[in-house]
């Protein structure tokens, strides 16, 4: 699933400050107001879907910036769990923002002058348990901290009272000036602050795009002329390479890494070995293919070795804090590929055919 969440819109009005002033707090009669100079002021609205208005004076140019940072979704819902996906609603909402401009203002402007200063664009998928998808998490910060000079990055992680076991919920990454990554566990995030509680997690990937990038991608930067599905088109046809591609890259460096570990090992030290490069095992199959495929012992004591793998796996993920899965990956993988960062690749790992990724754009 794919859609917009959150976005911020603006216009450059040809109308006084001390005008548009005094209609916010006409039709928003409970803001409250954050004078951040004599020439800015910044109104917390939190009323339906408008998050908050900002005002700021250009004295040169006469002009007024007025700023609207609102949901799409919540147009809609009391909530933001699903993202907007309808061209048809997205029109409605935006619509909306222009008849509250208009009412704020002393003249009548259409959705053609309304700008983006950013828009958040989301994927999601219901995947069940969130700590199964550690592994993928992990990997994918890892592989961006590899590629981009982050100007700022964050991890989330929850704690399990029950289970006295950390597990992660997330991060935030910003590669460039302009785009920030969030991925995370929208379910967890909902269920702290709303009445209406998901079951099972659903993981979330949002693009935050500010105007920066917005012109870089796009011919217009009007709320008129970008749909949901230009937008889904650009990133599909962009980012989704770059991060299915460093996403690629990281998987693979860990089999490397796995192969050199692995290399002429001893009976005696597999149990170590296998505990000491937990960080490096991505899913029980790449390390199946490694072991089979490198050892020179007899075919019995190379399913001794298998069968002893999977039984030292499964017994880590038991005591493992954060919580992870080190089963299923390869499949999940494939998942997170084609829903939540759009790029269309097919992962399989075997004993025949080792890790293999087939891929298209």
């Amino acid at each position: 699933m794919y859609g917009l969440d959150r976005a911020c819109i603006y216009i450059d009005a040809q109308t006084d400050i001390l005008y548009v002033r005094e209609r916010v707090k006409i039709i928003f009669p409970h803001s409250f107001s954050e004078s951040l100079s004599n020439h800015t002021n910044n109104y917390k609205i939190d009323k339906k879907n408008i998050n908050y208005i900002k005002l700021e004076e250009k004295k040169i140019k006469r002009l007024t910036t007025i700023k609207i940072d609102f949901s799409y979704p919540r147009f809609f819902s009391d909530d933001n769990i699903y993202p907007l996906s309808d061209e048809t609603r997205k029109i409605i909402v935006e619509n909306n923002l222009v008849k509250l401009i208009n009412s704020l203002i002393d003249y009548e402007i259409t959705a053609e002058a309304v700008r983006y200063e950013y828009l958040e664009f989301t994927t999601q998928e219901v995947v069940g348990n969130f700590y199964k998808f550690h592994n993928i998490v992990s990997y994918f910060f890892k592989a961006l901290t590899r590629k981009y000079d982050d100007l700022d990055k964050v991890q989330y992680y929850n704690f399990n009272q029950n289970e006295n076991k950390f597990y992660t919920t997330g991060f935030t990454f910003q590669p460039m000036s302009g785009w920030k990554i969030k991925l995370y566990s929208k379910g967890h995030e909902n269920n702290k602050k709303n009445t209406r509680k998901v079951k099972g997690a659903i993981l979330r990937l949002e693009h935050r795009l500010t105007k920066k990038i917005i012109k870089n991608y796009f011919e217009f930067n009007s709320i008129k002329y970008i749909t949901i599905e230009n937008i889904k088109d650009c990133i599909q046809n962009t980012i989704s390479q770059t991060l299915g591609q460093i996403l690629i890259d990281e998987v693979e460096k860990s089999v490397e890494v796995l192969k050199e570990k692995f290399l002429n090992f001893r009976c005696q030290d597999l149990d170590s070995l296998v505990r000491d490069n937990l960080e490096w095992i991505f899913d029980y199959k790449i390390l199946d293919d490694i072991v089979t495929s490198s050892s020179t012992k007899c075919y019995r004591q190379i399913v001794f070795y298998r069968s002893k793998i999977k039984d030292i796996l499964n017994h880590s993920q038991q005591r493992a804090s954060p919580q992870r899965d080190f089963f299923s990956n390869i499949e999940r993988l494939e998942l997170f590929f084609a829903n939540l960062i759009l790029f269309n690749c097919k992962v399989k790992c075997d004993t025949k055919n080792h890790l293999a990724f087939f891929c298209k754009k």
